[in-house]
């Protein structure tokens, strides 16, 4: 790390940072290697004592050059509350037995609620610390130093190191591509980023300095930092109003000109009801109706100066989701709504693609890749800058016109993005995610568009790709040749503003965009197959499948029954022998679950997934698809939940016991296909009760 960040980053360090790295490499390899093990554990104090590395020779030794050198030191006042959380619980609950009255508290609360008693109740002055407790010092520089390397906010060298060694699959490139034009612009973006984190800690004292010290924060120009900056005074103006520090909050709103903060500026004047409020905001509003930082502010300034100066009643959010159409799909579908809406219009026959994000985002990437990633540098996990600064549709406008100009010649334009994705398939980039799937839902954008709509939208991401680039509806309908964008709404989901815009933009850009809002019922020719697993234990990934037993049943009807023996490829404990008859021998030839894995999938189809404590089966299950690098993923019910719900009042709601209660046959009980078999009745029991509750019965 201190080798990458002082090759590439020297003009981004201060005195104080070459020096640490100067340092550290005049210690001896076994102070390092300490040192090294320190930065690499949670908390900043330790006792070196309790260190035990192969690699560090004489520790003692190794500490006292480290605090020589500045890289630790010992346990002040300030560090008291750390020094108590890296006590085990034995040494602070001893340490508050010699200094707390036993009264106060309770060996068997949770450390945490310990540590709190002790740092009001005990003085760092009335106790020894133990030899062998250090401070890691010099953070502030250390932090910076991480900073630069990977371009984020870390705390230590752990993501790498797992990285490194297999245990977490790299996701994007480690050592970021930084682009700040000097030391004070690189330590002006840690500060923000580093005070976002301090606020998403819920680190109460920092959160306070902050809000005390917005006088003092560095200057942010326009861009990335300038957005932090704006994420900051927004997310600390809103704790000031849940805590009811209006005027606070108004005051730190205000130093902010990003979308949300000015919102809050104008609901929080006009909520005081004085005649200069009652001015300022309607003179504020035409301004941001007139020159908007964004189209949500765009759509708010409006929406409300309508609701405010004009009497209308309601809002446009309200007035789009009241005249938007009402449709009742099967409620086992009610966690999955945009699942549900997608099945129902392939049931009628409407190709239908989810789409919400994705190929807005990869066709926008693939398109103007060339304008987009110009230098080899440019080709990191980074947005490239071009976006955040929304200097990209300036800085190429005349070669980005030219290619929306080209979107008119379908065939033309699908050879070019099919050359780009050849030439630079999984290559990393901030725009899109590569998905396979993208491919078809961008063809049928392209072929099925109206004439100038998709540059429309695209010339609106190139303009502000980050406040354009998400709240795309969440499906694409082909209808007659023609594309239909539907937004859906499930009870209790909210509109959000940028879905709004977009929903506004599509339609001025030429397409069909409208809301679709669902409700629930219960259809009783819906199919299902319920399911029950035998396993060798009960952690999935862990234990493994031996047996799968399901019963498909429609109209309370069994129509099909599946069953296999699975062989678990590890060994099956004799508790679990004795439970289900399986042993080792009657698996040994039996097939693995990817050899059945198609065959089941294809027993499935579109069914609900059933079974008595769902969680179990269906979470074995999907993990053995998870292993061979497959989904599963199917709407659930479950038996033993809804006969509690539906059926009340019985002892016991196993499925042994309900089937004694209402005579199931359970022959061969902790056998797969049988007690599959039972679960069924019981669901047939579930859904005669579920539809006639639904009927008013």
């Amino acid at each position: 790390m201190l080798t990458h960040v002082s090759t590439r980053h020297t003009k981004l360090m201060g005195i104080e940072h070459t020096n640490f790295i100067r340092d550290f490499e005049d210690l001896p390899f076994p102070a390092q290697c300490a040192y090294a093990r320190i930065a690499g554990r949670k908390g900043n104090v330790f006792n070196f004592h309790h260190f035990h590395y192969s690699e560090i020779q004489d520790i003692p030794s190794q500490f006292k050059l480290l605090r020589e050198s500045g890289f630790v030191r010992g346990v002040s006042e300030k560090d008291f509350r750390s020094y108590l959380s890296a006590l085990t619980k034995p040494e602070l609950t001893n340490l508050m037995l010699d200094q707390v009255c036993e009264s106060e508290f309770k060996r068997s609360w949770k450390k945490a609620r310990l540590v709190e008693i002790a740092c009001d109740q005990i003085d760092i002055d009335q106790i020894k610390i133990p030899d062998g407790y250090i401070v890691q010092s010099r953070l502030k520089t250390y932090n910076y130093l991480l900073f630069l390397y990977f371009g984020r906010i870390e705390t230590s060298l752990q993501t790498k190191t797992l990285k490194e060694l297999g245990l977490v699959r790299p996701a994007r490139s480690d050592a970021a591509t930084l682009k700040y034009q000097d030391q004070d612009e690189a330590e002006t973006d840690y500060f923000y980023a580093s005070a976002l984190q301090s606020f998403k800690d819920g680190d109460v004292s920092e959160i306070q300095t902050l809000i005390e010290a917005v006088d003092d924060w560095p200057k942010a120009v326009d861009g990335p930092i300038s957005v932090k900056r704006g994420k900051l005074l927004q997310k600390l103006g809103g704790l000031s109003e849940r805590k009811g520090e209006i005027e606070k909050a108004l005051s730190l709103y205000s130093r902010s000109d990003h979308g949300h903060c000015n919102e809050r500026v104008v609901r929080i004047r006009y909520a005081r009801n004085a005649d200069e409020d009652r001015d300022w905001v309607q003179q504020r509003l035409e301004e941001m109706i007139e020159n908007p930082e964004s189209d949500e502010e765009h759509a708010f300034a409006e929406d409300f100066y309508a609701r405010k100066f004009e009497n209308k009643r309601t809002s446009a959010v309200t007035d789009l989701l009241r005249d938007s159409e009402i449709r009742f799909l099967d409620e086992a579908f009610r966690h999955a709504p945009e699942q549900a809406a997608l099945r129902h219009f392939k049931e009628q026959g409407i190709e239908a693609y989810r789409t919400e994000n994705q190929p807005w985002q990869m066709l926008f990437g693939l398109l103007f890749w060339d304008e987009l990633y110009r230098k080899k540098d440019d080709q990191s996990w980074h947005l490239p800058e071009s976006l955040k600064t929304r200097s990209f549709y300036k800085a190429h406008q005349t070669a980005i016109e030219k290619k929306l100009e080209g979107l008119t010649n379908v065939p033309a334009t699908l050879l070019a993005l099919l050359k780009t994705l050849t030439h630079h398939y999984m290559e990393e980039n901030g725009v899109f995610s590569w998905g396979s799937r993208s491919i078809e839902r961008i063809k049928a954008l392209i072929t099925h568009s109206p004439y100038g709509a998709l540059s429309s939208v695209l010339r609106l991401m190139a303009q502000d790709y980050v406040a354009t680039k998400s709240g795309f509806p969440d499906l694409m309908l082909i209808e007659h040749g023609n594309v239909r964008f539907v937004e859906i709404k499930a009870e209790g989901d909210v509109l959000r503003r940028n879905q709004l815009t977009r929903l506004r933009q599509l339609k001025s850009a030429g397409y069909k965009a409208e809301i679709l809002r669902l409700g629930w019922h219960i259809d009783p020719d819906q199919t299902y197959v319920v399911v029950d697993v035998e396993t060798t234990g009960g952690r999935p990934g862990l234990h493994r499948l031996t047996e799968i037993g399901a019963v498909k049943m429609r109209g309370g009807e069994v129509i099909d029954e599946w069953q296999s023996l699975i062989n678990p490829q590890r060994s099956i404990p004799p508790n679990i022998t004795r439970i289900t008859g399986i042993d080792e021998a009657m698996v040994a030839k039996a097939p693995l679950f990817s050899d059945v894995a198609d065959s089941f999938s294809e027993f499935m189809g579109d069914a609900i997934f059933a079974a008595h404590n769902v969680n179990f089966d269906y979470g074995f299950i999907s993990t053995e698809y998870q292993m061979i690098d497959r989904k599963f993923r199917h709407p659930k019910i479950c038996t033993c939940s809804s006969m509690r719900k539906l059926y009340p009042g019985y002892r016991s709601y196993s499925l042994k016991n309900l089937c004694q209660e209402f005579e199931i046959k359970l022959e061969s009980h902790h056998r797969a296909l049988c007690d599959a078999q039972a679960a069924a009745e019981l669901l047939k029991m579930v859904n005669e009760k579920r539809i006639a509750l639904q009927n008013g019965g």
